[in-house]
């Protein structure tokens, strides 16, 4: 039904609105930019182009032109993630006809784009099969237009003698894949096209108004040009992805080691501190510690006389644990300026150790006065308010101060080796670590008609390792608690942050440098052929610097690795590994800068490139070699080299005991940690030149 507006504001003459129904128009597959990492794929699915169709309002056929611009697309439904991939326009059907979902879409130089991730339901698997391999290639979208300008037949300038409907606001619904695409030059619509003039129904409003007369559009761009902009596209996306990737990778341990912080920090509060270790060993979440911790206090509570409805008077707000809230963030404030202060902590804040111990033991019953230095220190260190058995509350509040610090100083020095390095499932214990590395199934054999189907067998191998623990004390004196050396005690604990980062590095990289042999007897690096028991076949002895053809060479060493049943495995490195000394050359390699002087002199391994390679530089290698360089292919792609932390204390934890031999209370910094080479057929080394 056609309908005049009647807004508050007159329209011209020739502004209208009718219900239009959603539209549908081709879309073209990107087949070269299928990511195995999350199933996706890449589409253009518009460029606006223009087609013919058919208007049911006025009994005439037009030309229809979709205005691809940041400010004519509305990409609401992208934003949302709610741009569904269906099959054949199957909107009925429910959610079985889903075979994915847009992650992402963007408008750029008159094109529509999107990266489109698959369903891995295995009942879909072999629809997604075909798209991934070619065979479906048929692909269109379903829009709504909001408002067209139309330009009269008798104004076009371009010799085009029907009018021209041009969508100057539209909405992408969803994609499709189907048998045939839509044609773009024929008006297609996802409803019943087989009704000859009457209305369409169950449509959207529309805005019709007149427009000016307009030649054709300025020439597109050429194929050539094109392709140079989606490369550049597609590679500034995949930066943007890899360093989306290693911030998630970095909030997961920061969130990790904040865990184990909570943790500790709940069980000081209602001293009850012994349970904090097991409970971060356990990998306990926060709501499980409280809920461990408010047993701990009900066993608490029973042994002193029961519940509290069946007790005397009882104090309803526990002023100690109120109070040692505060101590603690006035003593971690001053250690770290930036730390948060509330107005509990404002009232410890200007007091000394010495001056913030007498506070806490006058207000616990102990009486101070006469006491020397000496003996208020010795007292200090050694009060617990909660019995002979319990901790020393000093020494609680420096252990939460301490674990906080300790991970911000763990987590300001992100060593190197988690950019190339797997990471493996937390260790549950310390006993030995089978990985088992699994060949690929048995190539296909012919069969003839009635022929018998051959077994074919699966080829393992197996590498071990266990966790190792590593660890120091040192000790808090009654010297540095009368000297009220603070600062001493923060750079200690930031050290001990700094000290346990530089060790997993070490560890990791040790694997490279020491070359030793894996569970098949060859060690880690050998040029021995891989037909030979224990050959590798990725190491290059005589020693070349690194160049595009010395790169080659281990690219080509890479892609010719077969495994465990010969199968070819195609592997392409991912990370050039170099000592500091070779940082200028491994930049020049690899930067997007570098300009050819010849055809011959193409850098593929630049960022951009076919097999772009990102530079890692650690100086831990210079004291190895400061000419050997390393290859490293991508670890989703194949096992390379893996560590793993003890499940409930990924990172240092920091655990404080008053000591009798030391006049003072002693700190342990322990952290467990390991890490192991598990194939050798995605890594390379070049003892360089």
């Amino acid at each position: 039904m056609t309908q005049a507006v009647t807004a508050a504001a007159p329209r011209a003459q020739s502004d209208v609105l009718h219900d239009m129904p959603p539209q549908t128009r081709v879309a073209q597959l990107e087949p070269t930019t299928w990511r195995e990492a999350d199933n996706s794929l890449e589409v253009v699915w518009t460029t606006g182009s223009r087609r013919r169709a058919y208007d049911w309002f006025n009994d005439q056929v037009y030309e229809e032109e979709l205005a691809v611009t940041p400010e004519s697309v509305d990409m609401t439904r992208f934003q949302a993630g709610t741009v569904q991939v269906i099959d054949s326009h199957d909107t009925y059907s429910g959610v079985s006809a889903i075979l994915g979902i847009a992650r992402e879409g963007w408008i750029s130089n008159g094109e529509g784009r999107a990266r489109v991730a698959f369903s891995t339901d295995p009942a879909k698997q072999g629809v997604v099969g075909d798209i991934k391999a070619g065979i479906i290639r048929a692909m269109s979208f379903g829009y709504s237009v909001q408002k067209y300008e139309i330009t009269r037949a008798q104004d076009r300038t371009d010799g085009v003698n029907v009018p021209l409907y041009r969508a100057v606001r539209w909405t992408p619904m969803e994609l499709t894949f189907c048998a045939v695409g839509a044609d773009p030059n024929a008006g297609s619509r996802a409803g019943d096209v087989a009704q000859t003039r009457s209305q369409p129904v169950h449509g959207m409003p529309c805005e019709f108004v007149r427009a000016d007369a307009q030649a054709n559009k300025e020439p597109a761009m050429s194929e050539a040009e094109l392709q140079a902009q989606r490369e550049q596209e597609a590679a500034t996306r995949a930066a943007a992805e890899a360093t989306q990737r290693a911030a998630e990778a970095t909030a997961a341990a920061q969130a990790a080691l904040q865990r184990a912080a909570d943790i500790t920090d709940l069980c000081a509060r209602h001293n009850v501190a012994d349970l904090a270790a097991g409970l971060i060993r356990e990998g306990k979440t926060i709501d499980q510690a409280r809920a461990a911790v408010l047993e701990k206090i009900g066993q608490r509570d029973a042994a002193a006389g029961g519940h509290l409805n069946v007790r005397g008077i009882q104090t309803v707000q526990d002023e100690v644990q109120t109070r040692f809230a505060g101590i603690t963030e006035a003593i971690n404030h001053r250690v770290d300026a930036k730390a948060q202060l509330t107005d509990n902590g404002r009232q410890f804040r200007s007091m000394s150790l010495m001056e913030i111990g007498r506070e806490h033991l006058e207000r616990s019953g102990v009486n101070t006065r006469g006491m020397s230095r000496l003996e208020l220190a010795t007292q200090i260190m050694h009060h617990r308010s909660g019995g002979s058995m319990a901790t020393s509350d000093f020494a609680n509040l420096l252990a939460n101060v301490a674990n906080k610090r300790l991970r911000q100083g763990y987590m300001e020095n992100t060593p190197s080796y988690t950019r190339w390095a797997r990471r493996a499932p937390n260790a549950p214990d310390f006993k030995t670590m089978s990985v088992v590395n699994l060949a690929g199934a048995p190539d296909l054999l012919q069969t003839n008609e009635h022929g018998e189907f051959k077994y074919g067998a699966m080829t393992d191998g197996k590498e071990t390792y266990s966790m190792v623990t590593y660890g120091r004390i040192v000790s808090f004196t009654r010297q540095a608690l009368i000297n009220d050396d603070l600062r001493g005690f923060d750079r200690l604990v930031s050290a001990f942050g700094n000290s346990a980062a530089r060790l997993e590095n070490r560890t990791v990289y040790s694997i490279l440098t020491t070359n030793a042999a894996l569970a098949d007897t060859g060690n880690l690096f050998n040029a021995t052929a891989v037909t030979t028991a224990g050959g590798h076949a990725n190491l290059t002895s005589s020693g070349t610097a690194i160049s595009v053809a010395s790169l080659g060479v281990g690219r080509t060493m890479m892609r010719l690795q077969k495994g465990l049943q010969s199968e070819e495995l195609n592997l392409t490195p991912a990370y050039l590994i170099v000592p500091a000394t070779q940082e200028a050359l491994a930049y020049q390699y690899t930067s997007a800068n570098y300009t050819p002087a010849t055809a011959a002199t193409i850098n593929e391994f630049r960022a951009g490139g076919r097999t772009a390679l990102e530079p890692i530089v650690e100086a831990i290698l210079d004291a190895s070699s400061t000419t050997a360089w390393y290859l490293a292919a991508n670890n989703g792609a194949i096992d390379t080299v893996e560590y793993c932390f003890l499940d409930g204390a990924e990172g240092p934890v920091i655990e404080s005991e008053v000591g009798f031999e030391v006049d003072g209370i002693s700190y342990k910094c322990r952290e467990d940690f390991a890490a192991k080479a598990i194939d050798f057929r995605g890594l390379y080394k070049n003892v360089g030149a």
